[in-house]
């Protein structure tokens, strides 16, 4: 967890309004801390013990007024226009207003700030991304608008760290789910109202990573907590525990406890080994030591003394998932379960189908001015392998996902099925006047 204690800092939470700024806000509140202020373009959500600035990203005389009001010492980021917009919107908010958000920091004095990127900013489409870490460099191709100003805003924000006493970094969470989202659950039941939900799209083998919205808010709050910390070369040799939310816990037998099994005279230390697993105890001679190798991303730092400085949090960038990669279609597939629908059959379609069939809906789309429902983008989203090492945010940050997959499947589901409940009492509301 983060620092259960309140910090006593100052926080301004820009686009703390929104899907995930709204759940950081709520998790300093509950951790008790006093000083949370919120800067959105439009109001709505939070009573009135939360101190709110209306302003616009892209003016930087409201986004300055409001640092300077708030007196913040730590800035959390998370303003973004959604997907599916003019690339100019991008461009406007997510670059220039990211700039503004740098600048106005600086000349205030703030301590640090922590920037809400993506885990798309080193996608381009054309390639899968399995197990990616941090070395790999941003997209030459971006996949989109919104992909490529992200990556530039985070850029800037990483080349900030630094200047004028001010701490950065960038956490870049991929596909977060979770209540409040009103974009990726609308357009899976909309799939159920098209109809849509027999047809497959590729053979399902690849692995996706859904991220809970609570555990991205988690790790904002670490960031906030550790971007001043310089860590000891020690936390990247100690083993990581597993992460089981979803799964359950699984002992492992180390490799001295394995031969037990075979083993017809075992010695007095086979036997200690044998009672420890199995009475779930942990000690630090069963585990496995941490080897790296010349392609491991802390390569560089595994010969240096256990007490030599290690990496720093402030100037990185963190991918920020659950943990728990899935296939993207037995995830939907439970999703639109949750929701009350089971396809009544699967008709499995190509890839090189799918991108035809999406490359005519967007083709007809322009036509008609509507906003295609299908398009080459989902079908790319929905086929490739896209799930991240997220061991430099384990180890540095000391993110653990605090919310499963399964439970916030729940979570999220439950949520939107009780709005959906909502609008049609409302609905049936408005009939009767």
């Amino acid at each position: 967890m983060s620092n259960s204690a309140p910090t006593g800092d100052s926080y301004l939470v820009i686009g703390g309004c929104g899907f995930l700024g709204r759940h950081i806000v709520d998790a300093l509140i509950k951790r008790g801390e006093e000083e949370v202020a919120v800067f959105d373009i439009v109001q709505r959500h939070f009573d009135s013990n939360i101190k709110f600035y209306t302003g616009d990203l892209t003016n930087i005389e409201d986004i300055a007024d409001a640092i300077k009001k708030s007196r913040a010492q730590v800035v959390i980021h998370t303003a973004s226009p959604p997907h599916g917009l003019a690339a100019d919107i991008y461009e406007k908010v997510n670059v220039a207003g990211t700039h503004n958000v740098i600048e106005a920091c600086q000349a205030a004095g703030v301590q640090k700030l922590v920037y809400t990127s993506s885990a798309s900013v080193i996608y381009s489409g054309e390639e899968n991304l399995i197990n990616a870490d941090e070395r790999i460099p941003y997209a030459t191709r971006p996949l989109d608008a919104y992909n490529d100003t992200k990556a530039r805003a985070e850029a800037a924000v990483l080349k900030a760290n630094g200047e004028d006493g001010l701490l950065t970094c960038a956490l870049r969470p991929s596909g977060i789910f979770g209540p409040g989202d009103r974009q990726a659950i609308t357009g899976f039941h909309a799939v159920i109202k098209n109809k849509q939900t027999k047809f497959q799209i590729g053979d399902n083998t690849n692995l996706f990573d859904w991220t809970y919205v609570a555990n991205v808010a988690h790790a904002h709050l670490l960031a906030a907590d550790k971007l001043d910390l310089t860590y000891p070369v020690l936390v990247l040799h100690e083993p990581l525990p597993p992460v089981d939310l979803s799964l359950g816990h699984h002992r492992i037998p180390t490799s001295e406890a394995h031969p037990l099994g075979p083993n017809t005279n075992p010695t007095e230390r086979d036997l200690l080994v044998a009672r420890r697993f199995e009475s779930d105890e942990v000690d630090p001679s069963d585990l496995r030591p941490v080897l790296r190798s010349k392609m491991d991303q802390f390569a560089d730092l595994a010969d240096l003394d256990d007490d030599a400085d290690g990496p720093k949090v402030a100037g990185q960038a963190f991918f920020i998932n659950n943990g728990e990669p899935v296939n993207f279609w037995d995830f939907t597939r439970a999703i639109w379960r949750q929701l009350g629908h089971t396809p009544p059959y699967i008709i499995v379609l190509p890839v090189a189908i799918g991108l035809l069939l999406a490359s005519l809906a967007e083709f007809f789309s322009k036509l008609t001015g509507k906003e295609p429902g299908f398009t080459r983008f989902r079908v790319t989203f929905a086929t490739q392998n896209r799930y991240y090492d997220n061991e430099r945010a384990r180890r540095l940050l000391g993110y653990t996902p605090v919310v499963g997959l399964v439970d916030g499947l729940d979570r999220w589901t439950n949520w939107y099925n009780a709005e959906l409940e909502k609008q049609k009492a409302v609905g049936e509301s408005e009939k009767t006047k």
